[in-house]
This record gives structure tokens, sequence and C-alpha cells, in this order.
């Protein structure tokens, strides 16, 4: 009987140690499914396998993630390149540790939408016209002014409209804007409403072979007080990719869960590619996009935001 209390109390001591070894955390995401790979890491248990305790928090703007960092509300944030590159020009100090969706030159969830009733035919045709952009040099709005200038068309001849993503389908059908470039779950609202057709499937175009939209940042401070952090975070993320991929139906029910998404939106909506890691390579295209467009000093170098 003693051998059995014991033992008890040695299996306890265990568990409270293991439960104990879990780094607290908290990775604020934004909307869209370019996250998947990280709700799906939480429900399956990917986060707790490698050591992480992840609580996932929820903030609908992608520019206020660089303040959530820095303020210490998250330790891990889901932002677009541009945003960490323009962060760490106005003096941050965030640093890329891990991947999550980008754009190949098939499976686009994004491109241009133009109002039902326009008559774009042509890249040409965008002159003069209003596009909603879901932030103001954001990876939408660098990515499509870079997709004009390749196509011949001077990016300063459209005027550029910040809409809120999820409010694009209604933008487009009061005529606030002419043009609308939306992300997956909007694109399908928008098409299936029939307020806007496809003119241009600008992401796929630029793909290069595989260009990276999303991707997961954290304090360079942080990640060196935790450097077991980020190699961990990447590992579960991977697990979790691994796992959609045998698993989709299952893996888009999350959307439902962290996005608030209806169950046949969830079901349906396009998702484009999942990764975990950044490459160099895959970085220095925005920061060589950054200084085309003139909206960078070009003074970043890849090693002052990606992590090693």
């Amino acid at each position: 009987m003693l051998r059995k209390i014991a033992f008890g109390l040695v299996f306890s001591a265990f568990v409270a140690h293991g439960a104990a070894a879990q780094t607290k955390l908290v990775a604020s995401y934004g909307p869209g499914y370019p996250w998947m790979s990280a709700f799906v890491a939480k429900d399956q248990g990917f986060f707790a396998k490698h050591g992480l305790d992840v609580t996932l928090q929820f903030i609908a703007v992608g520019s206020n993630q660089p303040a959530a960092l820095i303020s210490g509300a998250s330790q891990i944030a889901g932002v677009n390149p541009t945003i960490v590159l323009f962060a760490d020009e106005g003096g941050a100090d965030i640093q890329i540790m891990a991947g999550a969706n980008g754009q190949a030159k098939t499976g686009s969830s994004g491109g241009a939408l133009a109002r039902t009733g326009l008559e774009i035919k042509s890249s040409a045709d965008f002159r003069g016209k209003k596009v909603g952009v879901p932030g103001l040099q954001s990876v939408i709005h660098v990515a499509f002014m870079k997709w004009l200038k390749m196509k011949g068309v001077d990016p300063k001849s459209v005027t550029y409209i910040e809409t809120p993503i999820n409010q694009m389908n209604d933008a487009l059908k009061t005529g606030l804007i002419d043009i609308a470039l939306p992300a997956a779950p909007f694109t399908d609202q928008i098409l299936q409403a029939k307020t806007g057709y496809s003119v241009g499937d600008y992401q796929a175009d630029l793909a290069d072979p595989f260009t990276v939209y999303s991707v997961w940042a954290m304090q360079h401070d942080y990640i060196k007080a935790h450097p077991d952090v980020a190699p961990a975070f990447r590992a579960a993320l991977q697990e979790a990719i691994d796992w959609i991929g045998k698993n989709e139906t299952e893996a888009r029910k999350t959307l439902i869960t962290y996005l608030k998404l209806p169950e046949p939106v969830a079901m349906s909506v396009k998702i484009g590619g999942f990764t975990s890691e950044v490459t160099p390579a895959q970085m220095q295209w925005w920061i060589d996009a950054c200084k085309e467009l003139g909206l960078s000093k070009g003074d970043i170098k890849v090693s002052d935001v990606l992590a090693k």
C-alpha cells in the first residue's frame, strides 16, 4: 500500500513538473484563413506537444499587431511581411520567425474583383479607378501596385481607398470603390453575390514561385530570452500543416471556432498554401518591392527582419 502511495506521489510530481515546463504565451491573429495551422496546432495538441501553452487572441486590424508585441499583450503575432518591414524601419525590433500562408502560381484565394456593370477588360482599364485595399501599404496593396507596374500601368494612376475586408462587398455595391482586393472568404462572398467579377489574379501572376503573404513574428528581445520558443512554434505549425493535408474537413471547422465563419462558408472557402518557414529570398522579394515602389528607404536588410 505504501509503495502504491509513493508511486502516486512520484507520478503526480512528474505530471506537475511537465505542466510547469510548458511555456505560456499569447499568439495574436487576424481575420482570414492564413492562421488556420495555428488553430489546428492548438486544438490538436501540437503546441502542447512541443512545450507551449498557447492562448490564441483575435486582433481585427493587422497594423495593431506590432503594438501588441511591443506592449507585451502578445508574444507572437500573425502579421504580413510589409507590416514588419515598416515597423522596423520606424524603430521597432520585430523579427519574422515562422511562415503562415503564401501564394503559388495556381490556387489563388484572392485576386482583383471589379464592380458588376463596369467594363474592365485589361490592366490598362484600372487607370482612374477607385481600388479598395484592406490596409494601405499592406501586402495586398504593395503586391497590387507591383503587379500594375509589371503590366505597364503607373500605380499612382489609381486611387486607393482603405476598406475593411469584410466591408468590400458593400463598398462595391454602393459604388464607394470600383475594384476590391479581398481575400478568402470575402472573395467568395463577392462572387456569389454577383457584386463583382474577377479581372486579374495578380497574386498568382506575381508568385515567384511561392510568395509568402502571412507570417508569425516576435520581438527580437523575446526571441533571445526564449530561444526554444520559435523552433517549437514552427515545429508545431508544420505538424498542423501535415495534419491539415490529411484532415481538411476537420481542419476547416476551426475557422468556425476562431473566425466565427458560418459553417457553409468555412467548408467551401478557397484555401491557399500553408508554410511554416520563410526563406531569405521570400523576404527579400518584399524588401525589393517596397523599395521599387518608393515605399521604403531600402535600409532594412533580410537579417534585420528574419530570425535565424
